[in-house]
């Protein structure tokens, strides 16, 4: 038996919730967090009953979905055409999704030899995606390996370069030169505009809100990485949709 009977090679990504201590804690006391957090939990479960058994389950495309309390491994074939795009959009859905709720996510993307199915999944790909999202992100963002646009242009639905530009349109290289999922700028991935300012003034009440109450050096650290990146979409929207959203 060889290293192929086990893996494939697969595009991977690594989600983790991030102080979901914290929100459990809220729930106590604040039943909007409480409802909150269940419609958090609901909708990740919903991910992966869709994928497994919906309508237009995509498992049976090779994607595979699973969730271990607060965190969510989504993975894809590298033979399926554009998969790295589709994991990226993936992951973009979801982090719009839950910037709505006002709940943070971090994680890390990359590509390499994975098995996943169902509720296994181990591997180097498994342990790079894990190491970006808990070592390296630090801050509330999903870091991408640069070697997701290397494969994603080999096995692509369009011609390379449209390819390539569909990839770094999903994508923002950070202060640090990482590649980081730009999701909140991903406004048409959202059906209605007002629920996309809507999510965006959530985001500017959660930072507020936070930097106002923190002491912690560390989670400060967080909130103003993100009051920066919030900061830096508004710039590139319309200057009708930014007036009086700037923090």
């Amino acid at each position: 038996m060889t290293i192929h009977d086990y893996y494939e090679n697969r595009v991977v990504a690594f989600i983790d919730i991030l102080g979901f201590r914290e929100h459990v804690r809220l729930t106590l006391t604040d039943t909007t967090h409480a409802k909150n957090i269940q419609r958090v939990l609901e909708f990740i479960t919903e991910l992966k009953h869709d994928n497994d058994q919906g309508f237009l389950a995509e498992k049976e495309l090779g994607k595979e979905v699973s969730v271990f309390s607060d965190s969510i491994v989504i993975s894809y074939p590298l033979s399926l055409k554009s998969a790295c795009f589709y994991l990226l959009l993936d992951i973009i859905h979801l982090q719009l999704e839950m910037m709505g709720l006002g709940i943070l996510m971090r994680g890390g993307v990359t590509a390499g030899k994975l098995y996943h199915n169902d509720h296994i999944v181990y591997g180097p790909a498994m342990i790079e995606a894990y190491e970006l999202e808990s070592k390296r992100a630090i801050y509330p963002r999903v870091l991408v390996n640069p070697i997701i646009i290397e494969e994603g242009m080999k096995n692509a639905l369009h011609d390379p370069e449209d390819e390539l530009e569909q990839l770094l349109s999903l994508l923002e290289k950070d202060e640090d030169h990482q590649l980081f999922i730009d999701y909140m700028f991903q406004w048409q991935e959202i059906d209605e505009e007002s629920a996309y300012f809507d999510a965006l003034d959530t985001t500017k009440s959660l930072i507020k809100d936070q930097l106002h109450s923190l002491q912690d050096p560390g989670v400060l650290l967080k909130y103003n990485w993100l009051k920066r990146y919030y900061n830096k979409t508004l710039d590139k929207l319309k200057p009708q949709y930014t007036k009086g959203r700037y923090l």
